[in-house]
């Protein structure tokens, strides 16, 4: 195994035993959420349309049949989670968005165990706080040319 490959299974293992530390403190809002895995899914597919989906788009990306996407949209619906709308370019079509509270929960499990990790990096000198911060704007350009991402993240 050459030293780059041993690096890179050596940061694999470090963020893998990291995860696992956390897992209690970031998997609460999943915990205590009454989502199906399905309605998870369907709400984390709109968090990256901010124009929504129709339901034929979400079955497609979910894999299921429309009229199973109805019956977890309509379930969304009655939680106010998300809402249908007409499409501005087709009113036949029905877009499904995210509501506040869609984005607000999709938000909590996204950000869960922030507060947790800025105590982490508080204990860390400015110098060490340097090397992370560089570290992750390397990981940050890297995983954007991977999925072809244009915005930077500084």
């Amino acid at each position: 195994m050459s030293e780059r490959d041993e690096l890179i299974a050596e940061i694999m293992g470090t963020m893998h035993r990291m995860q696992h530390l956390l897992v209690a403190d970031r998997s609460s809002p999943l915990l205590n959420s009454t989502l199906t895995m399905q309605q998870l899914k369907v709400l984390l597919v709109l968090s990256l349309e901010p124009d929504g989906c129709s339901g034929q788009e979400l079955a497609t990306t979910m894999g299921v049949s429309l009229a199973t996407m109805t019956g977890i949209v309509d379930r969304l619906v009655a939680s106010g989670l998300v809402d249908r709308r007409e499409d501005q370019h087709d009113r036949r079509v029905r877009r499904v968005r995210l509501t506040e509270a869609g984005r607000d929960t999709i938000e909590g499990i996204v950000s869960a165990g922030e507060a947790t990790t800025a105590e982490i990096l508080r204990r860390l000198g400015e110098d060490d706080l340097r090397v992370v911060a560089r570290a992750m704007l390397l990981l940050w350009d890297a995983a954007a040319a991977h999925l072809g991402v244009d915005h930077p993240a500084r």
